[in-house]
């Protein structure tokens, strides 16, 4: 049986080599370990968060184009990440992951060098096509990129560990944990104008706006999530 297509694309954005093991089909990484891309189990969605395997990152597709709201419960496209991949493309310590200086908007940021050139174009977008309301979520003070920290509340490792997502204004944004029910319920908000997210979707960046966990400030460089071959079949 050949490699799945969607595992060789996958391959195509990150460090690994397309291997087929005992166990199945897998990435072998550059200090040989692997990463599975199957690896037989049935999962909840929690358990695929703290224990996915490779299909388990592309298993529910990213759409991007016009916002909608997030009605149904869980449906998070990307915040399923491996972090054995992550870690050995990017780094796997704060002083491993390489860092580069990029002006956005006006502003020097530090992003991983896989990022920044798409991070580059996404200021090149922006720049003088917005309107003062609009550029208000991209100028001034923006909630940061790397910072090697854990997802708050959990023990996973940010996107912003690896130098690949950048928060944009805290001010003009919705976050879930922070607006939450009593009971624990969430009710999809969002502020950010299309253009924001259409510029940033050009480029290779998700949007934490398309989940239902909704973290609206937050852009992070998944360029896989976004090409068409590594859509599951």
């Amino acid at each position: 049986m050949p490699a799945p297509l969607a595992l060789i694309c996958l391959a195509a954005h990150y460090v690994g080599t397309v291997v087929e093991t005992p166990a199945g089909w897998a990435l072998r990484l550059p200090d040989q370990s692997e990463v599975v891309w199957d690896d037989g189990r049935e999962k909840s969605f929690a358990e695929a968060l703290s224990t996915p395997d490779l299909e388990d990152t592309l298993a529910q597709p990213y759409q991007p184009g016009p916002i909608l709201p997030v009605t149904v419960p869980d449906q998070d496209p990307g915040r399923i990440r491996s972090d054995a991949l992550l870690a050995a493309t990017y780094g796997g310590s704060a002083e491993a992951v390489a860092l580069q200086s990029v002006l956005f908007l006006g502003q020097t940021v530090r992003v991983h060098p896989r990022a920044a050139q798409a991070l580059s174009r996404v200021s090149s977008k922006l720049d003088g096509h917005m309107d003062a309301a609009t550029a208000a979520f991209v100028t001034g003070p923006l909630g940061g990129t790397f910072m090697w920290r854990p997802i708050a509340n959990t023990n996973r490792r940010s996107a912003h560990s690896y130098g690949i997502a950048i928060d944009i204004s805290v001010k003009g944004s919705d976050y879930w944990e922070w607006q939450k029910s009593a009971d624990g319920s969430v009710r999809w908000r969002n502020r950010v104008p299309q253009a924001i997210v259409a510029a940033f979707e050009a480029e290779g960046f998700i949007w934490g706006g398309r989940w239902y966990h909704y973290d609206t400030m937050h852009f992070e460089y998944r360029p896989e999530l976004l090409d068409p071959a590594c859509r599951l079949p």
